[in-house]
């Protein structure tokens, strides 16, 4: 780790956590702009400016200036391909599964309900977040109120500070690029580092505070400083916190298309930090004492998993739920060109992850058809009411770090999966090896041409050396 002062030096006066600059409403305001963006008929040819600027006030929504819309997108309730690009397609977009969600409560009978969907948004918001036109966050992966308080949490257990400069939660907490940086944030605030010579620059170009103060009790923040709201903190702990593997939620930021389907599906936190939780039953007790221990300990050392299909957290499942009329399928371009994450082997419990709604995408461009044998029979799905599919990974996604390697191909990728009837599937995992060679020899030729148009030049051969076929 490097010194204090030398963190200072390489710090600028954009170093600070930003997002858009468009005002940060309240989530109010933000479901009245995207029930406009729903109400939009034929949006794909529609003038979505002049819409926006003559239903405004329809909706009870101050400004015409239909760049509101990414606030929305920012908090996912709108989607935005690509994330980080100046303006947008409106037209292409669609509303967001989150969104879906938010309809189906009506917030005047059920607002615990509501504002669960709310805190789960906030939690999800990252840096860097839907746009930044200037590129300043460009490196920067972080779910600020997360990494907040786990700085926060470290401070008060582990060396009895309860509270944080604004000062000092600017220069070396809102400047953090990646969850692993979080010791290092520590250190600096335990030992009373100098604060940066930018923090009042910080204060008034990064809106960050603002987003949390409007949008989530968990901290108690004034002029000078901010500390856990000591109302929600067991709370918060024991029901999210400890709950969640916080490692490999912030894995997922790191490919867009890893990113949306976390940000625009509900992952059901079940966790409420806008109104005050209730003691009996909700909050678990825990000993102050021991958090110390659980905060620092390091995790057992395991070997790696190698994950299939069938055993990964219900993939197709997740799939299968997907809303076709929520999936802009362009967030899907490029997905192969991403590193994927890096797993130390030995160190700790650790697997590949499948994107769900890369799957969906590539069942949808099969049409609902077996690619194996388009004339296979199957049954109509309840959830989405279109023939059942799986995706399969042709090249398997535990051999994700070995095709980096020598290909430079994230295989988590449409190129990559194919649209398999369940009787295909289950041949591919259990047919004979004369079953699976044969499948995998015709659903090569299929997707040969996706392989070509991203430079994945691996052959049928070695495919099959991958399943143990010789």
């Amino acid at each position: 780790m490097i010194s204090a002062e030398e963190y200072l030096k390489s710090l600028n006066e954009k170093s600070v956590w930003v997002f858009t600059k468009q005002k940060v409403s309240s989530f109010d305001e933000i479901i009245k702009v995207t029930n406009l963006f729903d109400s939009i008929p034929n949006r794909e040819t529609t003038n979505i400016e002049e819409f926006f600027t003559n239903h405004h006030l329809d909706f009870e929504i101050e400004t015409d200036r239909h760049r509101t819309l990414v606030i929305p997108q920012f908090f996912g309730l709108i989607t935005k391909t690509p994330f980080y690009k100046r303006g947008g397609q409106y037209n292409k977009e669609k509303t967001t599964a989150i969104y879906d969600k938010l309809k189906s409560i009506n917030p005047l009978i059920n607002k615990y309900e509501f504002n669960k969907i709310i805190t789960e948004q906030i939690l999800k918001v990252k840096i860097h977040a839907i746009i930044d036109t200037e590129n300043n966050n460009e490196d920067y992966y972080i779910l600020p109120v997360i990494f907040i308080y786990k700085v926060l949490k470290e401070l008060k257990t582990r060396y009895g500070i309860n509270e944080v400069s604004i000062d000092h939660l600017y220069t070396y907490i809102m400047t953090c690029k990646e969850y692993s940086q979080w010791q290092q944030a520590v250190e600096y605030i335990r030992q009373g580092a100098p604060v940066s010579e930018y923090v009042a620059y910080y204060k008034d170009y990064s809106r960050i505070m603002s987003l949390i103060r409007n949008n989530t009790n968990l901290f108690e923040v004034t002029s000078k400083s901010i500390s856990i709201n000591p109302k929600f903190d067991t709370y918060f702990y024991n029901n999210f916190f400890s709950k969640y593997d916080i490692d490999e939620m912030n894995e997922i930021l790191y490919r867009d298309v890893d990113y949306s389907y976390f940000l625009y599906n509900v992952q059901d936190f079940n966790i409420n930090l806008i109104d005050e939780p209730e003691i009996d039953g909700i909050v678990e007790r825990v000993d102050e004492n021991n958090l110390i221990k659980t905060l620092t300990e390091e995790k057992e050392i395991i070997d790696i998993e190698e994950s299939d299909e069938e055993k990964d957290d219900n993939y197709l499942e997740k799939i299968d739920n997907i809303n076709d009329e929520n999936v802009n399928t362009d967030v899907a371009v490029g997905a192969h060109k991403v590193a994927p994450m890096k797993i130390e082997i030995g160190k700790i419990s650790k697997k590949y992850k499948r994107n769900p709604l890369l799957g969906r995408i590539a069942i949808q461009n099969a049409y609902y058809c077996c690619e194996h044998n388009p004339r296979h029979e199957t049954f109509a799905s309840a959830k989405t009411h279109k023939n059942f599919m799986e995706a399969h990974h042709l090249v398997p996604v535990k051999y994700q770090q070995e095709m980096w390697n020598k290909y430079n191909i994230n295989v988590d990728c449409v190129e990559n999966i194919v649209s398999l009837c369940p009787t295909c599937h289950r041949a591919f995992h259990n047919g004979t090896k004369e079953v699976q060679a044969a499948i995998i020899e015709n659903v090569y030729e299929k997707l040969l041409p996706r392989y070509k148009s991203i430079g994945f030049d691996i052959s049928v051969e070695e495919i099959k050396k991958l399943y143990n076929i010789k």
